[in-house]
């Protein structure tokens, strides 16, 4: 991507000169509508893919009138999937910019394939970053009840209906949040190709969310989708037991273009065998702030968790043994002596067993 300013002078962004220019491939435009925070006016906005896969909002607001002839050429360049150079722009945030009166679209030379509308599986989804877009084929297999949700939007209060679904492939499945824009666009039990949907994470737990620019294609039926258990999509489950064994994270590398985890580390780079690129390998920090903590219930089932490291160091703390929180909580001994003596209560997230809250059970520690 290529900007005609320099980002030292960006920490007054609402008041930036229109000098910033956008060089990439258009992968969805909106229809023109009315401004919600106005009571005149339209806009109309677009997503831009550039060289590094950034996406970048691109926003133009309009008179009374429907007409706009960048909005009609932003339309043929995504028809065309050609690239585009896009001046006169002002930034208005990270990867966020306004076109103004004096934005012009000229065509350019650019070879990019936009990752963000090329398919993956909702396995690979699982290793993509907050914040991202992504496009995959699936099966509706559950829709929830709607849910009121209200936003402060500039001086005024909105709000919008939501409805989380769950959907799946072959690989996986996963929640999904459907915005009452979209609730239309989709039955259960139907399948669909949805196209620019977003990856959300809280609190640890991963999800997908619709947008504005979210499309769905019907398509045929997806044949030995991953079943799933109604308990699997719940955000906390609890077991009491006792721990059995600590132990370090094995950090998987992933491919950084295509999130897949089917790759071949040599030395400095990493060969993704999914989509045949390469990458330089870089190397996950030492420092570990979440571990594997097994656990054995009184039915004498196995549970692996992750638990953070300071979740462990409370523990310790509230078990009187507050001389090995700052010891190595793996290699030292006493450390695995110490918890295998206690009893434990753990709340914890049944999808991706991250450890919620872990105390002393205190019927069985006195």
């Amino acid at each position: 991507m290529k900007r005609t300013f320099n980002t030292t002078q960006n920490t007054n962004m609402a008041n930036s000169k229109p000098d910033a220019m956008l060089e990439g491939v258009i992968v969805a435009v909106s229809e023109i509508s009315d401004n919600q925070n106005e009571k005149k006016g339209k806009y109309w906005t677009a997503l831009l893919c550039d060289s590094n896969q950034n996406i970048n909002r691109i926003t133009k607001y309009l008179s009374s009138r429907a007409m706009c002839a960048l909005h009609r050429k932003m339309i043929e360049y995504l028809n065309n999937e050609s690239s585009i150079r896009l001046n006169k722009l002002k930034c208005s945030g990270e990867k966020t910019y306004t076109a103004t009166a004096e934005t012009i679209g000229t065509p350019i030379d650019l070879s990019l394939t936009p990752l963000c509308t090329q398919m993956t599986t909702i396995k690979n989804i699982q290793s993509v970053s907050d914040e991202e877009y992504i496009s995959f084929n699936c099966k509706i297999l559950d829709i929830g009840s709607d849910e009121v949700v209200v936003f402060n939007n500039a001086q005024k209060r909105v709000q919008k209906l939501k409805t989380s679904t769950v959907v799946a492939d072959k690989t996986d499945f996963i929640n999904m949040n459907i915005w009452e824009n979209n609730f239309d666009s989709i039955k259960k039990d139907q399948c669909y190709l949805i196209k620019l949907a977003k990856v959300k994470i809280f609190n640890d737990e991963l999800s997908i969310t619709t947008t504005t620019h979210t499309k769905f294609e019907p398509i045929e039926d997806i044949t030995d989708v991953m079943a799933y258990d109604s308990i699997q999509i719940l955000q906390e489950s609890a077991i009491a037991g006792v721990i059995t064994s600590i132990g370090l994270i094995e950090h998987r590398s992933i491919c950084p273009k295509c999130y897949s985890t089917d790759i071949e580390c040599n030395g400095k780079t990493i060969k993704c065998i999914a989509c045949k690129s390469r990458s330089l390998y870089v190397k996950q920090s030492v420092e570990q702030k979440e571990m594997k903590l097994n656990v054995i219930d009184a039915n004498q089932k196995r549970f692996e968790f992750i638990v953070k490291t300071s979740q462990i160091q409370a523990l310790l703390e509230e078990s009187n043994h507050q001389e090995l929180c700052h010891n190595d909580l793996v290699e030292n001994e006493d450390v695995l002596l110490a918890l295998s003596s206690i009893n434990v209560f753990v709340n914890f997230n049944p999808k991706t067993m991250h450890i919620n809250t872990i105390v002393l059970n205190n019927i069985d520690n006195k």
